[in-house]
């Protein structure tokens, strides 16, 4: 009768012990609570681009690198070109150079678009990559641009959606078709 105690006793601390583990499994697999570790979600309501890594790829003026959720860069550049800028301060659009790869159209596009703006940063079920990225969906606040299907829709940019990141999934789809077309002149 007492080795049935013990043994009951034993599958409930186990069953418990269990249970546990299950709730704490979400975090085991790479999904992380920014509360969790002491940063505050709300410090991502404005922040500005400092660097453009990337065109997947950017560091905010605080040194964290933020990773675009829903895409991924064909490459880095080859080359870096210094960019033109007429009496105004407005950059120069020279011709599209056909022989530019378009890992450099991408980081110049992205370049453009983000460095030294103010942006806003949204979150998914996944926070932090395995390299400690914080992942993100990319708002401009001049004008509430989705960043990361802009460049999708341009084609600077290949489709990545990952479970369980799918907030925007949808849109990031049409982004990405409508960039297969305006990058190769299909007609869909």
């Amino acid at each position: 009768m007492k080795s049935t105690t013990c043994f009951l006793h034993y599958q409930l601390l186990i069953a418990i012990s269990g249970l546990l583990i299950c709730l704490r499994a979400s975090h085991v697999y790479g999904e992380t609570d920014l509360s969790e570790l002491g940063q505050n979600i709300d410090k991502y309501r404005d922040v500005v681009v400092q660097e453009v890594v990337r065109a997947d790829t950017i560091r905010l003026e605080s040194g964290e690198t933020v990773k675009l959720i829903g895409m991924r860069a064909f490459g880095n550049p080859v080359r870096k070109k210094k960019l033109s800028r007429d009496e105004y301060g407005f950059v120069v659009k020279e011709k599209v150079d056909w022989e530019v790869p378009v890992e450099e159209q991408a980081q110049e596009f992205v370049q453009e678009l983000l460095k030294g703006k103010h942006v806003r940063l949204e979150f998914d079920a996944v926070q932090k990559d395995a390299e400690y990225k914080t992942l993100a969906y990319v708002f401009l606040i001049d004008g509430n641009t989705f960043v990361n299907a802009r460049i999708l829709e341009r084609g600077f940019a290949d489709l990545q959606i990952q479970a369980p990141n799918l907030k925007y999934a949808q849109q990031l789809r049409d982004a990405y078709r409508e960039g297969r077309v305006y990058s190769h002149g299909i007609d869909e």
